[in-house]
């Protein structure tokens, strides 16, 4: 049966000139002939993290009273979700409401899978540090990048600061609409001399048939990687990889952890177990996805005739010490086996980062939410209208928080994940 090709289509700068629509089947994206001052932005980055991550709170919460939600629970999101930068001119002048009317991406968007990832947490800047050190130390090139799997591309304005060019692909028609959507935006607010967007309507696995071989700097993949075949998916990457090319995949967990307050920790694992399989489904997908998943990243192969394995590396974050182990058990009904990953895990280094070492890494996977946080995040599995059976559950987390949390508003949770970085030969 014939494949069908991926169709290719750009995004440019508005700068007077018109940018091309559409590019026929068998075009490639191929590498740029400039890239933008990575250098600096690494400087740039390294002087955020100061040494130490620091999570700031805004002094406006410090003076906040709860709010209820219950109408409008996807509303939510954009207060409580450490996804979104808050507006606070439109907390302080609009309440919710204001924050609802001005993004409408938080109550209209059209798949579970694109509500989760608006709900999970921000991919934080010692996430940033960990992947473009890595790349800065290996690859050094900063021409091309592919965001596989892009779902709604928020990791894509991230590369598009180091990389002259980003590739966006994604198989779901929502979710490439969606990054064209937040993309357009971010074009806007963000002007170049030159179109930096591409798009392509494709499977990860069929990363090669859209991006010239040979030719990209780093393919990046979050939170896909168990939705994939990972043998075919990693050939696919390392076809477009050029020599010393990265590839990184991040994959964390839905179910989070209140960290500091053990009652409301406890109140918040009682959800998650109410909510039974249904929101796997939607994390996960099918049997597969299911099944891979449970193993953190390490149903990922990487053949060592196309990577170094002096350099790749396998990272765990806020896993108690588990390792990769800590995904195991956590969709319901499936229990990963250790042997499946005899064939595909060669040694590589492997490190465990945990808030507890007060290492950086780890302590970017912790945030501050408020107990909107956990109904937000059900009803965007569920959809709104089923939020109401898990109500005697959001009201303890609130009784809790309240009672026990910090300004009786705010607890901390953290999330577990998975790294994975190559380094292509």
């Amino acid at each position: 049966m014939a494949v069908e090709k991926p169709v290719l289509s750009s995004l440019g700068i508005p700068n007077g000139n018109k940018s091309k629509d559409a590019m026929p089947d068998s075009s490639k994206v191929v590498s740029p002939t400039d890239s933008e001052n990575a250098e600096k932005n690494m400087a740039a980055l390294e002087a955020t993290m100061n040494g130490k991550l620091q999570i700031h709170t805004d002094p406006a919460l410090e003076k906040s009273q709860p709010q209820d939600f219950s109408s409008d629970p996807l509303s939510a999101t954009a207060l409580t979700s450490p996804l979104h930068s808050i507006n606070w001119d439109a907390v302080r002048n609009g309440g919710i409401n204001g924050i609802a009317n001005g993004d409408s991406s938080i109550t209209s968007s059209s798949s579970s899978w694109e509500s989760f990832k608006r709900t999970g947490p921000r991919y934080p800047p010692s996430l940033e540090k960990l992947i473009f050190d890595y790349h800065h130390k290996h690859g050094k090139s900063w021409q091309l990048a592919h965001d596989a799997g892009s779902g709604s591309g928020v990791y894509s304005p991230v590369l598009a600061r180091y990389f002259r060019h980003v590739h966006v692909s994604d198989p779901s028609d929502v979710g490439l609409a969606t990054s064209r959507q937040a993309l357009s935006k971010w074009v806007s607010e963000n002007k170049k001399s030159r179109g930096r967007f591409t798009f392509s309507n494709s499977k990860v696995e069929q990363g090669h048939e859209s991006v010239a071989d040979k030719t990209v700097d780093m393919v990046v993949m979050m939170e896909g990687a168990h939705f994939t075949n990972p043998e075919v998916m990693v050939r696919s990457a390392a076809q477009t990889l050029t020599s010393n090319g990265t590839l990184a995949l991040v994959s964390y967990s839905p179910i989070c952890r209140v960290v500091g307050n053990p009652g409301a920790n406890e109140a918040v694992q009682r959800l998650h177990a109410a909510w039974g399989s249904q929101p796997w489904d939607v994390v996960c997908g099918d049997a597969r996805g299911k099944k891979n998943f449970s193993q953190g990243l390490d149903f990922v192969p990487l053949p060592d005739d196309i990577f170094d394995q002096s350099k790749t590396r396998r990272l765990t974050i806020n896993t108690a010490g588990k390792g990769s182990e800590a995904f195991n058990g956590l969709v319901p009904g499936v229990t990963a086996d250790a042997s499946d990953n005899k064939v595909r895990v060669n040694g590589e280094r492997r490190h465990d980062f945990s808030s507890e070492n007060d290492a950086d890494q780890a302590k970017g996977w912790r945030q501050e939410v408020g107990p909107e946080f956990f109904r937000s995040l059900t009803a965007a599995m569920f959809g709104p209208g089923q939020v109401s059976k898990f109500e005697k559950h959001f009201q303890e987390i609130q009784e809790i928080v309240h009672k026990t949390g910090q300004d009786g508003f705010i607890v901390t949770v953290e999330w577990t994940v998975a790294v994975v970085l190559a380094t292509r030969k």
